[in-house]
């Protein structure tokens, strides 16, 4: 009731129509994403997809304030933000089974040099993107688990509030960690060259989306942070 949902069943309801545009949206990047590897292609649908509902979280609240008729869709938040840290947390698994085989030392941007018999740091634009993957992960974990009225009253409204101010946290965290995959890490570099590594990838089809969705959130806070400023100045 404290967020706007009054029942069970309606709150089941909410839940599964937004897990079905989960669902949609993990196709769609998956259907564009042709050109990688199954593997590589697999995860980043999980992680473009986190990110498009992401995305969707942190715009329509700043985006309601300019134009009213988006106010009817401000309370599914809470479910976008919810199957956000789903569906990042399928992509942080594929990447850590797939991809850096549970190798934290990998996955921070270090790799082993067998006739070195050390790891050595190699990928350190790599290490840095993850570990604001990781970031936004926690957070995530911190807000979705604390997405329910139960929370609510327990925390206090206005304590759940500044909690919740974290999520722009983890948008921008996780719109960082998403560009640098989208623009950087998948270039040749000469240490991927030394290590025999490959290094000639396609371009991700979704790049300029993800620049977009940064963007616009980027935009619409400092439009409705400047309309909020100049209403109040109007009442003095």
């Amino acid at each position: 009731m404290l967020l706007g949902v009054k029942t069970k069943k309606e709150a089941f309801l909410r839940h599964l129509v937004v897990g079905v545009i989960a669902g949609v949206l993990v196709y769609f990047v998956w259907s564009v994403n042709s050109s990688w590897s199954p593997d590589m292609r697999l995860w980043k649908s999980f992680g473009g997809a986190a990110f498009f509902l992401l995305w969707f979280a942190l715009f329509v609240g700043p985006a309601a304030r300019l134009f009213k008729p988006l106010n009817r869709i401000v309370s599914w938040r809470r479910e976008a933000g919810v199957w956000f840290f789903i569906i990042s947390s399928v992509h942080g698994y594929l990447v850590l089974n797939g991809w850096v085989r549970w190798d934290l030392w990998q996955l921070i941007g270090f790799q082993y040099i067998e006739q070195l018999d050390m790891y050595v740091r190699m990928e350190p634009g790599f290490g840095l993107a993850n570990l604001m993957g990781l970031t936004a992960w926690f957070f995530a974990l911190l807000l979705s688990a604390t997405s329910f009225d139960k929370a609510v009253s327990f925390l206090g409204i206005s304590s759940w509030k500044w909690l919740h101010t974290f999520a722009y946290v983890i948008f921008y965290v996780s719109a960082l960690h998403a560009l640098y995959y989208a623009f950087i890490h998948f270039k040749p570099s000469l240490s991927r060259i030394a290590m025999g590594l490959p290094y000639d990838y396609p371009e991700n089809p979704l790049r300029f989306y993800y620049l977009f969705l940064f963007l616009s959130v980027f935009l619409v806070q400092i439009l409705a942070f400047t309309r909020s400023v100049y209403k109040q100045r109007k009442k003095i």
